[in-house]
């Protein structure tokens, strides 16, 4: 199967929602509470400071899905900090539409964002995986990803924008 990795360009930011909203159905997250969209992404992906990167796989139009689509699966990430290693590249999203799967579309997508990290100065990758699909995070493993949760018990939370708001009304500055 061809297929090109590339960076994210301005044009694919449709099908990104696209690609946005199948995850966002797998994962039960009722579409009505996505606060994203495409010129969310536009703006804080391609303004004066953007706040994240994004690499698209792309097949050739003969290759197209079922649906016509030849945007088939993206990697969205920013960088952070961390105060033990530096510099690090957080994945946000990764994802490849089922029926393009096993292509390793994904591993040219994860090597490309290992890549910019490295690049970037980055000590690390960094990504958050559902529990409940244990697939993605064999797939990680497989690529020398470690398991933090199960290595060191980390959680991951979480402060919804009600707290969010609550906080910052509390905060003396």
């Amino acid at each position: 199967m061809s297929f090109v990795v590339r960076p994210c360009a301005p044009r694919d930011l449709k099908d990104i929602m696209r690609l946005v909203k199948e995850i966002a159905v797998i994962y039960n997250v009722p579409l009505e509470t996505l606060r994203t969209n495409v010129q969310e992404l536009e703006k804080d992906g391609f303004g004066p400071r953007p706040r994240f990167e994004c690499f698209v796989a792309e097949v050739p139009p003969e290759r197209k899905s079922k649906e016509g689509h030849t945007l088939v699966g993206y990697i969205l990430s920013s960088y952070t900090y961390n105060s033990w290693k530096g510099k690090n590249l957080y994945m946000d999203n990764f994802y490849v539409m089922p029926e393009f799967r096993a292509m390793r579309i994904g591993n040219s997508l994860l090597n490309e964002a290992a890549k910019a990290a490295w690049q970037q100065g980055c000590s690390e990758l960094r990504m958050h995986v559902f529990f409940h699909n244990p697939n993605n995070t064999a797939f990680l493993e497989r690529r020398g990803g470690e398991n933090l949760t199960v290595k060191e018990g980390w959680n991951l939370l979480r402060f919804y924008e009600d707290r969010l708001r609550k906080m910052a009304d509390q905060s003396q500055a």
